[in-house]
């Protein structure tokens, strides 16, 4: 007969043997339950989220905090706001052009700031807003930034002012946004237009400070640059 007693030698050798399984249990229980939860999770309709993606050098949480915080305090009809940093500099732009234009075709974003030469690449494509209207009729007050420059035809044939230069927005260095050779837009499949204007409007207004030191500092650097000789190494013979 079968011997079933159990002793504290059977219950030794059943964990030495069978240990993974139970580890193995456990870890696909968590996951389980980790996409359950997330699937189910409630999300705000677009209708009534609006959502910012920086698209420059990366953004400290504490700052995208800070701005999803702001959304909500200055637009109290909506239920919820992310923000999200996509890494995209002179010398790291590969994998962050892939990450936009994976975003852009999920239709995720309702704001972008972003670098001039990726929104000159989207601007004719017709996926930003024209702002002209906002602008006339005051709900976009520029407070003196130049958006003459700013004229573009997209493939629609709409003729306008699609995005806002951020160069002089200097507040937003406060908040670790480098913001130098960047654009504010609208994406035109988002489904809080009138939000994101206001909160563009918000934005110019706050940010809108006066010219730092270091940045005056910086633009005196860029300037003795264009003024001084280059020396080229010339062979020896």
């Amino acid at each position: 007969m079968e011997n079933t007693k159990i002793t504290g030698d059977k219950i030794r050798n059943h964990f030495t043997y069978s240990l993974w399984k139970y580890i193995l249990f456990a870890v696909i229980a968590v996951f389980g339950w980790n996409l359950i939860y997330t699937s189910t999770a409630y999300r705000a309709p677009k209708n009534k989220r609006l959502d910012l993606y920086f698209v420059t050098y990366s953004v400290p949480d504490e700052s995208l905090n800070w701005f999803k915080q702001s959304v909500l305090d200055l637009l109290p009809e909506l239920e919820d706001s992310s923000c999200a940093s996509v890494v995209y500099t002179e010398d790291d732009n590969y994998y962050g052009s892939i990450q936009l234009s994976t975003y852009m075709g999920a239709g995720e974003g309702d704001i972008y700031l972003m670098a001039r030469d990726r929104y000159e690449a989207y601007v004719t494509s017709g996926v930003f807003i024209a702002l002209d209207d906002a602008i006339a009729d005051g709900r976009l007050d520029l407070r003196g930034i130049d958006v003459a420059g700013e004229v573009h035809t997209d493939e629609n044939g709409q003729t306008g002012v699609f995005g806002i230069p951020a160069d002089t927005l200097y507040g937003l260095y406060d908040q670790s946004v480098d913001a130098r050779n960047m654009v504010i837009c609208i994406t035109a499949y988002s489904a809080t237009q009138d939000q994101a204007i206001r909160y563009i409007d918000w934005l110019i207004e706050t940010m809108h400070t006066e010219k730092p030191d270091w940045y005056i500092e910086y633009e005196a650097s860029l300037e003795q640059a264009k003024t001084t000789p280059q020396i080229s190494d010339m062979p020896s013979y």
